[in-house]
This record gives C-alpha cells, sequence and structure tokens, in this order.
C-alpha cells in the first residue's frame, strides 16, 4: 500500500464522518475499558505485583470457589453412592462387583471400578458360561454420568448406545 496523501485524506475524512449514538458510545467505551483491564491485569501478573480487589471482585471470586466445591463434594458424594454398600464376590483371586438387571450375570473387577470417569472406556466385563465354572470376557464401553449413580453400558463398541445399571447391594 502506498502512501499517497489523497488515500489519507479520504481515510481520515471516513472515520469523522460516522456518528455514533450515544448507546454505541457506551458500549464501545465498556468494550475498550474492559479490554484495557484485561491488558493492564495480565501486565501486572508478569511482572509480579500485587494486586488488590475490590470487595465484589472478592465476592464473585468467593463464589466461584465455593461453586467449585461444592460440585467437587457432589460428584465424591455420588461416586461413593456407587460403590459403598455393594456385594463383593471373590472369584479365583479376584474381586467383583455383580450389575443388576442386565442381560446376564455380568462382573466387573473392583480395581476397573475406580478408573471408569464420565469419558467412555472400554472395561472388560466378565460372566460364567453355562458350566458355572468357566468365566468368560466381554469387552464394553462404559462411563458414569455426573448426576446419576449408575454405571452407563454400551454392548456395542461400534454402535455406541448407553444403558444404565446398577451394582448389587449388599444384603
Amino acid at each position: 500500500m502506498d502512501n499517497d496523501p489523497s488515500e489519507l485524506s479520504e481515510i481520515k475524512s471516513h472515520s469523522k464522518s460516522k456518528t455514533y449514538s450515544a448507546e454505541e458510545k457506551e458500549l464501545i467505551m465498556a468494550r475498550l475499558n474492559e479490554e484495557r483491564l484485561i491488558h493492564q491485569r495480565a501486565e501486572e501478573e508478569l511482572k509480579g505485583h500485587k494486586r488488590s480487589f475490590t470487595e465484589e471482585e472478592k465476592k464473585k471470586i468467593l463464589a466461584k470457589l465455593n461453586e467449585k466445591r461444592l460440585s467437587k463434594q457432589k460428584r465424591e458424594e455420588i461416586k461413593k453412592r456407587r460403590l459403598h454398600n455393594k456385594k463383593r464376590y471373590k472369584i479365583g483371586n479376584k474381586e467383583f462387583y455383580k450389575f443388576k438387571n442386565m442381560e446376564r450375570e455380568y462382573y466387573i473387577e473392583v480395581a476397573d471400578c475406580d478408573k471408569i470417569t464420565n469419558r467412555a472406556s472400554i472395561v472388560t466385563l466378565y460372566y460364567k458360561s453355562v458350566s458355572e465354572f468357566e468365566v468368560k470376557k466381554k469387552d464394553v464401553l462404559i462411563k458414569t454420568e455426573i448426576y446419576s449413580d449408575k454405571f452407563f453400558v454400551s454392548y456395542n463398541l461400534t454402535r455406541v448406545y448407553f444403558k444404565g445399571y446398577s451394582l448389587e447391594d449388599e444384603k
């Protein structure tokens, strides 16, 4: 781009000719102030300056921290409910939990239950064959949800359809 004086004057005159309403000016000033504050805080953090917060900012920070704490506490309670007072079965030298209301009696290793998160993962479930002495394996997709104390299982690894199952309770 060459710096022709006629082009520069056109740009200046064009930018001066645009007028803004009071609402638009307020909005523009608010955005600019917000950007300035963001940059100012970032610079202060880089320089290592300690910054004091206003009462409103302190309340917002405390509210966010409290919300995170409550959310974490609720997740822990649901996780505990998911595994607390559940009947354990010993097959060979391993311990298992048994799922209720599934198409057959599926068992999951106790160690695998701690690894299951809200992200679907492949887990091996065990079931007894007709002879009752032979234990077979089946790989399934399994996950948990934050709001539920059930495990969500998809039998098919390619066509993902999750159905909720809980573990057998202690009697």
